[in-house]
């Protein structure tokens, strides 16, 4: 980890921050980034596996039927 200066909004960090459960606006960002760049990745998981074709359900569920 670096130390770096930023120019945030300590309302909406704040926010976050109890949102998140965090401690410190630190944690918070920290957090906030690792979420990020984890649903970002997610994202492009899914977007290869879109180009590789059909997924199938090996568990041969109906999905039509779930509510």
């Amino acid at each position: 980890m670096t130390r770096v200066n930023l120019m945030i909004d300590k309302a909406s960090v704040g926010e976050l921050r109890k949102l998140l459960g965090t401690r410190s606006d630190s944690e918070t960002v920290r957090a906030a980034v690792q979420q990020r760049l984890a649903s970002l990745q997610a994202l492009d998981a899914l977007r290869r596996l879109q180009g590789i074709g059909k997924l199938e359900d090996v568990f041969r569920r109906d999905m039509r039927s779930k509510g």
